[in-house]
């Protein structure tokens, strides 16, 4: 007896493919490199393009991007960039659960404008806080010490600095702050001259942060909550219940961070922690129909869906396993399986997504929202430290299965509990990119063009409108060109 028949009759089916028959039909997995949207007519300008979307089924952004739970990328000020810039930060879980409730409970704590750690302290030499002020373009500065404001000092005021070693608290002038009540109203002094910044403190006086004029005059278009709040995010493990209820009173949605999610022991565990929390639950890694289709069936409350198995640009799950779900091709999928089950979940497409081109494409396959990491890791606001080597600035960057992320034992469960001990991810530096609000909104513009191209005056409608184009290799294979 053929083993493709043994198996045919044990299984209770009537056929069953060959071992040959499935590889030669092996689906198409097509990633963002493979395809790409075809121009349609323009129904209205770029800046008319609407990118407002959901991250999950209660949470609506601005902008249809998400930074993800790495620990080189999110923490306190991603997260705040996110918010402010329309999107949302997702707040890594690999550090101690008092930490990560602390970091969000801040963002909330934030006000709903741009602050920047800028000051000047009181014993450092003046040519230091000079050379500040030049770079930073700016006739004043706050002078802080341990949290306090003592004042401000003036660009004038320095020159007079002999030698350029004084320390500045010689130079210090009374300054007004602005309680974080009061924001409003700090903004409208800056705006009528006469100071380039103004310090911010908290309800107790302790500093915050210092609004700059050129901050005021930017657009942002900051998403809050029904309290007018910045809104955040969480990692979170579904077997570390006690952590994600911990979160819930801040947070406005827990994200799973699970490699692979389609797993008996893994659903069970999500299963318990969503029907515990009041927070939007979001489920993932998913990669195929199958798997929507499993845990829409067994997981209540499912707000979203974190879509895409081994594409990341760090993740070396493919290689080292085998296993791989491109995230173009299985947002498509997950898309499909909603849309035959009739239900209404917003698709996060995570992993790979380089630029505003590929985050474009993720949107034409069915994603409401991406998920970027590489793209942010390299910014002022990434968690990570600057570095410079060869006289060059970069920013370590690693994957969350990478030995170094999988030295602490707050991120051990990602791949299911202690199961998995073979890392898959790699380390490495990426070049320095500047502060994440340029890059967002050089982003966002971008993807207002791209949506533009396809014919498309929202993401909604760009599901219905976009139509994509095979690159020439793959429409070579496909025709048997053996050139390719």
């Amino acid at each position: 007896m053929r083993l493709s028949e043994r198996f045919a009759r044990e299984g209770g089916v009537e056929t069953v493919a060959t071992f040959r028959e499935k590889l030669l039909g092996a689906a198409r997995a097509l990633g963002f490199d493979d395809v790409y949207l075809l121009p349609s007519m323009a129904p209205a300008e770029p800046s008319a393009v609407d990118l407002s979307t959901r991250f999950t089924v209660n949470v609506r952004l601005a902008a249809p991007l998400a930074s993800s739970p790495m620990d080189t990328v999110t923490e306190f000020e991603m997260a705040v960039a996110m918010a402010l810039l329309g999107g949302i930060g997702v707040v890594h879980r690999n550090m101690e659960r008092e930490r990560q409730v602390e970091v969000v409970r801040r963002v909330k704590e934030h006000p709903p404008t741009r602050l920047r750690s800028l000051y000047a302290e009181p014993g450092e030499p003046c040519a230091n806080a000079l050379a500040r002020l030049r770079d930073s373009k700016l006739r004043d500065l706050p002078v802080v010490e341990g949290g306090a404001v003592l004042g401000y000092v003036s660009f004038e005021s320095l020159r007079e600095c002999s030698d350029g070693l004084e320390p500045v608290g010689r130079f210090v002038r009374p300054a007004e702050v602005a309680d974080v009540s009061e924001i409003g109203e700090a903004r409208s002094r800056l705006m009528r001259g006469g100071r380039d910044t103004i310090a911010v403190v908290s309800g107790g006086g302790a500093y915050l942060g210092t609004l700059v004029y050129q901050d005021v005059l930017d657009e942002l278009t900051p998403v809050l909550d029904r309290d007018g709040r910045l809104l955040v995010a969480a990692a979170v493990s579904p077997f570390d219940v006690g952590r994600a209820k911990s979160l819930d009173r801040y947070v406005d949605a827990l994200v799973s961070d699970v490699a692979h999610f389609h797993s008996a022991e893994v659903l069970r565990n999500a299963r318990r922690l969503a029907s515990e929390i009041s927070a939007d639950f979001v489920a993932g890694n998913v990669g195929t129909e199958e798997a929507v289709e499993d845990v829409v069936a067994y997981v209540e409350r499912v707000g979203g869906l974190r879509v895409g198995i081994g594409g990341g640009s760090i993740c070396t799950t493919p290689r080292v396993t085998g296993a791989y779900a491109p995230t173009l091709w299985a947002v498509a999928s997950a898309r499909d399986a909603l849309e035959k089950l009739g239900v209404k979940v917003p698709v996060i497409a995570d992993g790979g997504v380089r630029g505003p081109g590929d985050a474009v494409k993720a949107l034409a396959a069915g994603a409401s929202a991406v998920m970027l990491g590489r793209a942010l890791a390299g910014t002022d606001e990434a968690s990570a430290p600057l570095v410079v080597v060869g006289g060059r600035p970069y920013k370590p960057y690693r994957g969350m299965a990478s030995p170094g992320a999988m030295e602490k034992r707050f991120a051990v469960d990602r791949y299911s509990r202690v199961a998995k001990r073979v890392p898959e991810g790699v380390e490495g530096l990426v070049p320095y990119r500047g502060s994440v609000y340029s890059v967002v909104r050089d982003m966002v513009e971008a993807m207002r063009a791209g949506l533009g191209y396809a014919g498309a005056r929202s993401i909604e409608e760009l599901w219905t409108k976009a139509k994509f184009a095979a690159t020439a290799w793959r429409a070579a294979e496909d025709l048997g060109d053996a050139r390719y």
